[in-house]
């Protein structure tokens, strides 16, 4: 078996792929994660309002998005997470009174 093996004869293909989706993942993962740290950190350890937080985060994540060439996924998953921010942001804002 061995002795059939030639150096650079080998199909990569697959293993390219894979190493390409796995790159994207980390890339993706990694954006996001970023993104909800630097709004809570603008939230509760600067004490910026959290509408201002948001407009700095989807702007940062649009640039990201933008510069690393993200798919419809990651823009989706960035609407999404708007979307929860604005709904807990306003019903917060309900409960508080003001």
């Amino acid at each position: 078996m061995a002795e059939d093996y030639t150096r650079g004869q080998m199909d990569v293909s697959h293993h390219q792929e894979t190493f390409s989706g796995v790159m994207k993942v980390s890339v993706y993962t990694t954006i996001i994660l970023a993104l909800t740290i630097l709004y809570l950190t603008m939230v509760f350890a600067a004490g910026i309002g959290w509408i201002s937080s948001l407009i700095v985060c989807l702007i940062a994540g649009g640039v990201s998005g933008v510069a690393l060439r993200q798919g419809a996924l990651y823009w989706f998953s960035l609407g999404v997470l708007a979307v929860i921010t604005l709904i807990s942001g306003g019903i917060t804002m309900l409960f508080a009174g003001g």
